[in-house]
């Protein structure tokens, strides 16, 4: 489960790189279109349906990157009302709940991306764009997702059984 864990770590940290030229794309257009539009009354046409491919990039490539980091919201006040064994298992038992809920979206959203590869579909707009492979990223994102959050159950089930400390870091920084 440790070599999964790095592997993982090395795949977030690549896709966070995309999703952050993908963010900084969506700057740079958006900046070019606004400054054309009135600068020259030329607006660049598709930049609109461009920053909508692009959102998808960084939105769906750093879901398990902010897991890893616990960068979700989570309400850690009501955490740490409980005794720290009950704590990890309330984690748990969340971790297992969105895993279930990610494998279920990242399976739907998968057979639509397979569905519009077939059809060939388009986003319609000032400029037509293939929308299949922004689609497809939707499930590889959960996918994703769901490998972290094993390696998070995991890590949970060590804790309680003692192979690790009994802590939840994110209740430590609050409490100390």
């Amino acid at each position: 489960m440790e070599n999964l864990a790095r592997w993982l770590n090395k795949i977030n940290i690549f896709f966070s790189f995309i999703a952050a030229a993908a963010i900084a794309m969506m700057m740079i257009s958006t900046t070019l279109d606004t400054t054309s539009r009135y600068v020259f009354n030329y607006p660049i046409a598709g930049v609109f349906e461009f920053n909508e491919v692009l959102l998808v990039i960084a939105v769906f490539m750093t879901l398990s990157w902010t897991q890893e980091a616990r960068g979700h919201t989570r309400v850690v006040l009501g955490l740490r009302r409980f005794s720290i064994r009950s704590a990890i298992k309330l984690d748990t038992l969340c971790w297992v709940l969105c895993f279930i809920f990610l494998a279920v979206m990242g399976w739907q959203s998968a057979r639509e991306a397979l569905r519009s590869y077939e059809i060939n579909e388009f986003r319609w707009g000032s400029v037509q764009m293939q929308i299949w492979w922004a689609k497809a990223l939707v499930p590889l994102g959960c996918w994703l997702t769901c490998l972290q959050l094993v390696v998070d159950i995991w890590v949970n089930f060590r804790r309680l059984m003692g192979a690790l400390p009994l802590d939840l870091p994110d209740l430590r920084q609050i409490g100390d």
